[in-house]
């Protein structure tokens, strides 16, 4: 059976496209200063690195989106909002609560992230957590298109589906604040990763990441709504699943990417780590 027109496919043009912003984020890094004053990176400097990297993602996701997958534009700018928040939490917010607590307190695991080998640990822990709300939003956007057999959903009720419960998540987590982590601590207590959780979620940061976070999960959301939306239309199953890879591809991009700029500023205004005997 032939493939609706504008069928998406993950083919050699998005690869180059995803590697291309994987070249620019690597430039970048390579450009960073080699020498700084002061104990820590200045929130200029995390700023100015976060926007550059906001950049050519924004760039590669664009033309990804709109030349390769042809999706609506309602699909790109859902999905452009919430990789700048995540480009944002991991390059900037987290960075600064990460230095701001360690000023009054050590580092004191065996591997911590200024080391390569807990880096990457911490990175990939925080992946997999990444990665796991992804999976979700999409298991639940997918089981959700197979129970709609008849009736179209209307615009708006979709989106007070989606945004009610992100409404109510983000008034608790405006109360609680980042006291919600502790409910993984459980999950996430192996290597470096636990340690890197808690100094981001000690900060003084700690709602304003938490409200980023629950903000890019709801602006996923309604991105798997859009796509699914446009699934229905063009009748190819393919869609949804398509979208999701294409997402978890740029998210383990930003992750292996984040692990080489912590190591390179880490390098330039070095935590205060104790090593345990």
């Amino acid at each position: 059976m032939p493939q609706p027109k504008g069928a998406w496919r993950l083919g050699p043009s998005l690869w180059l496209k995803l590697g291309g912003v994987a070249l620019a984020g690597a430039l970048l890094l390579l450009l960073l200063p080699q020498g700084g004053g002061g104990s820590e990176p200045p929130l200029t400097f995390l700023l100015g690195a976060g926007f550059f990297l906001s950049l050519a993602a924004a760039a590669g996701l664009y033309l990804a989106l709109r030349l390769d997958l042809h999706v609506a534009p309602k699909v790109i700018l859902f999905t452009l909002a919430y990789n700048v928040l995540i480009v944002l939490i991991k390059f900037v917010l987290a960075p600064q609560g990460v230095y701001e607590v360690n000023r009054s307190t050590n580092i004191t695991g065996f591997l911590n992230i200024s080391d390569a080998v807990g880096a990457a640990g911490a990175g990939a822990i925080v992946l997999l957590i990444y990665a796991g709300v992804y999976t979700a939003l999409y298991r639940l956007t997918r089981r959700r298109v197979r129970e709609v057999v008849r009736a179209r959903v209307r615009s708006g009720e979709r989106f007070r589906r989606i945004a009610l419960p992100l409404v109510i998540g983000t008034v608790l987590l405006a109360a609680f604040g980042g006291l919600w982590v502790v409910l993984f601590l459980p999950l996430i207590m192996v290597g470096s990763g636990a340690e890197y959780l808690t100094f981001v979620f000690s900060s003084s940061l700690s709602v304003v990441i938490g409200f980023a976070i629950v903000a890019s999960a709801g602006l996923a959301a309604l991105a798997f709504g859009s796509v699914a939306e446009q699934q229905r239309v063009t009748g190819d199953a393919a869609v949804l699943a398509s979208f999701f890879w294409f997402g978890l591809y740029f998210l383990a991009l930003y992750h292996a990417l984040w692990v080489v700029y912590i190591l390179i500023i880490t390098s330039i205004w070095p935590l205060k780590v104790v090593t345990p005997k």
